[in-house]
């Protein structure tokens, strides 16, 4: 359906959601399109369910989802671990510059330390040049990265379970105009080979299925797109499941896990996904363990980080595949 009628169709909708995302957005049930179900709403035209909207984000997590429970739980602990640690409150100058803090804002943090330096190799190594991308983040927060892609001049689309106007998507409006849905990494409310890039930072891991994640970013992937998880805990495969510094926010009801790194190459492989390079997600050299099989040409890289994070305590990676043609 054409963006006019679309608008037309949504009527007072049509203020709020963004029209190029009404025209990809599915059912998370049954992946039939939606239409105006009077007032803020929007109405699955296969399986008739509801789903409200909030200040222009379509609410996708439905209750009825399987272990939306737990993720609903969650948005109320993120919020409360904010407050808790000073940073509900929103800061023009630091959101401006996310994730490069450490840089542009002397920060001496190591985890945006890593997710800066991954989502710099994703730009510079899988995007370069490209332009016009549809690109969809999971897990994407206040949505920081909608700045860079829509430089590009690409169609972004983030998602994620917190929509709360300072720490969640409500948030992403400082960043401009781009499609914002409420949605669970594991049942992504659009169509099948939709995106031309499809990632997450940190956001793997508080998946409460990870293969099923994964399987639905592939899903929703074309044929030939990058598809990568950024700065993900990882194990070494001798150390517990139980991270100590993960007890916090469990406390809090925020879904953790810590996976070995070969369950997250088994994810990315069985889901038709060609694991391209892994490295540590501050991209430090993958020593002592890994050293020397990481000069091996070509594949060296990614084979070091594998030993190397295989016999690590705890640490962090960042997985670049691409989708099977």
């Amino acid at each position: 359906m054409a963006t006019g009628g679309l608008r037309l169709l949504c009527g007072s909708l049509a203020r709020q959601v963004d029209a190029p995302l009404l025209e990809i957005l599915r059912c998370p049930f049954c992946r039939s399109t939606l239409a105006a179900a009077g007032g803020d709403a929007l109405r699955c035209t296969g399986c008739g369910r509801s789903f409200e909207v909030e200040n222009g984000i379509p609410l996708m997590l439905h209750e009825e989802l399987p272990g939306a429970r737990e993720k609903l739980g969650e948005t109320a602990g993120w919020v409360e671990k904010a407050q808790a640690e000073g940073w509900y409150e929103p800061d023009d100058r630091v959101d401006a510059v996310l994730p490069f803090v450490n840089r542009e804002l002397g920060w001496d943090n190591q985890t945006w330390l890593a997710n800066g330096h991954s989502f710099q190799v994703l730009l510079d190594r899988y995007i370069g040049d490209a332009r016009g991308l549809r690109v969809l983040e999971v897990g994407a927060a206040k949505a920081w990265g909608s700045r860079f892609w829509l430089e590009r001049d690409c169609e972004y689309v983030a998602t994620d379970i917190l929509v709360d106007e300072k720490i969640g998507l409500g948030r992403g409006a400082f960043y401009g105009d781009f499609g914002r849905v409420q949605a669970d990494g594991e049942h992504l409310p659009f169509p099948d080979a939709t995106f031309d890039v499809v990632y997450c930072v940190a956001t793997l891991h508080h998946a409460l299925d990870l293969s099923k994640m994964v399987d639905e970013m592939a899903r929703v992937a074309r044929r030939g797109a990058v598809v990568a998880g950024l700065n993900e805990g990882t194990r070494g495969v001798r150390q517990s499941g139980e991270n100590p510094d993960q007890q916090g926010e469990k406390e809090l009801g925020i879904n953790e896990h810590v996976h070995s790194i070969w369950a997250y190459v088994y994810a990315f492989t069985r889901s038709g996904l060609v694991v391209r390079r892994l490295e540590r997600a501050d991209g430090w050299p993958p020593v002592p363990y890994g050293g020397k099989l990481s000069k091996v040409p070509k594949v060296g890289p990614s084979l070091g980080t594998l030993a190397h994070l295989s016999a690590a305590h705890y640490s962090g990676v960042s997985i670049y595949a691409r989708k099977r043609r």
